[in-house]
């Protein structure tokens, strides 16, 4: 539980700066695409605070994430999972009164609940990150005077990275980065550790029964 609220209250520090950080750049450039305000000496300012915001929140996501977050997720993810599953099988085998049973499928479903949505939140932090890239391209098309070169040659840095680079995320451990993709790997596991539970529980019952 612990974890799950550090996670939303991480998630909600990043999500906003960089979610300001977005509109703002957004902005810039679709002003200056439809010929509202052309990039003066304020906007480079901007774009260049944004620039230089989105690279040191990067690195206070990439490397501590190790020492912080990465080893805590791991080990939450590999606890979380096996008690969710071991919940569900019992709520589907065993012969449970009604009381018993209102009160395991409120379990399951807080349990569930404090660990996904933290978690989904967190992986939304990684296409905040990403984001940006989308509107990059049309902005370099905008910085065309040569006192625009450093600032362009920079974006244009950072957009390979943000295409080609290590992806800008928290991570499970070992089972690998923190995104929407990573999340989906992760229920795919789900679905097979249910199987193989509730294979083991069947098995169990089954034997019991012979005996």
């Amino acid at each position: 539980m612990l974890l799950s609220f550090t996670m939303l209250i991480s998630y909600q520090a990043f999500h906003s700066e960089l979610s300001e950080l977005n509109r703002s750049f957004l902005e810039i450039t679709e002003n200056s695409r439809k010929g509202i305000k052309q990039i003066g000496a304020k906007e480079i300012s901007r774009l260049k605070f944004i620039y230089q915001r989105h690279n040191i929140l990067s690195y206070y996501i990439i490397y501590p994430d190790k020492d912080a977050w990465s080893q805590a997720l791991y080990y939450y993810a590999l606890l979380s999972i096996p008690i969710n599953v071991s919940l569900l099988c019992i709520l589907i085998i065993e012969q449970l009164t009604p009381q018993i049973r209102m009160m395991l499928i409120l379990v399951t479903i807080v349990h569930a609940l404090t660990g996904l949505i933290p978690f989904l939140n967190t992986a939304n932090v990684s296409n905040n990150f990403h984001q940006i890239k989308d509107y990059i391209l049309p902005l370099q098309f905008q910085l065309k005077r040569r006192q625009h070169l450093r600032l362009k040659l920079k974006y244009d840095d950072l957009y390979g990275r943000l295409m080609h680079g290590k992806k800008i995320s928290f991570t499970f451990g070992y089972l690998g980065d923190l995104t929407f993709r990573g999340l989906f790997e992760a229920f795919l596991s789900y679905i097979v550790a249910f199987f193989l539970i509730l294979g083991f529980y069947l098995d169990e019952r089954q034997n019991k029964q012979s005996l």
